[in-house]
């Protein structure tokens, strides 16, 4: 079963620009209904790259902090430090494990995903052999069905035949007891004229003597 021409890095690109450029959130399933074609496999690794790739929104502040603010902002944000300093470190650590955990389960789902698209193209595979299979079979029907109706001609023909047999070898025996009759009856009248021609012959002799 043949499938769409491989997403190229470049055409992905343009369709998570142009995504991005509408305010819609680019992902890959976002990416896969826009393209109409390809593998999340291949979507998410051009995905990574592009994430990468994108260059950095710099913060641009418009309102300069006054001197004294910035002084009150650095007492309360080294005090803040010094007391949530382990906190932080805390939940730096946790970050880093859910961050972790999280790969782990995408790396995961890209495996289950790569997985099930083997299987899908083995199933399709699968699909094309038993198509294969089923004309063979369509064939094959076809041929018996047409060595059947030939078969069923010529054993209409041979009953035809066989009919035909029947009817003369019904006259020819009607012809041979009509035959025997006759030779009964001739044998019979030959009998008779045995007996006649030997009364014939005893009357002659006696009238000779």
């Amino acid at each position: 079963m043949g499938r769409g021409p491989v997403i190229e890095q470049d055409e992905l690109f343009e369709v998570a620009n142009r995504l991005e450029a509408e305010g819609k959130e680019v992902t890959a399933l976002a990416l896969l209904e826009a393209l109409g074609r390809g593998s999340l496999t291949t979507i998410y690794k051009h995905l990574e790259a592009w994430k990468t790739a994108r260059p950095a929104k710099a913060a641009v502040s418009s309102n300069e902090m006054p001197d004294r603010v910035k002084s009150a902002f650095m007492v309360a944000w080294r005090e803040a430090s010094q007391e949530a300093g382990i906190a932080v470190e805390e939940a730096k650590e946790k970050a880093r494990e859910e961050v972790a955990a999280a790969l782990r389960q995408f790396h995961g789902a890209l495996e289950a995903i790569a997985k099930l698209e083997k299987e899908r193209e083995e199933d399709a595979d699968q699909i094309e052999a038993l198509n294969e299979q089923v004309d063979k079979l369509s064939q094959d029907v076809s041929s018996l069905e047409a060595s059947n109706a030939g078969l069923k001609a010529q054993s209409e023909a041979q009953g035809k035949d066989l009919e035909r047999l029947q009817k003369e070898l019904a006259k020819a025996q009607g012809e041979r007891d009509q035959s025997m009759k006759e030779a009964a009856e001739l044998k019979g009248r030959l009998s008779t004229l045995e007996a006649q021609n030997a009364e014939l012959m005893t009357a002659i002799k006696g009238a000779k003597k």
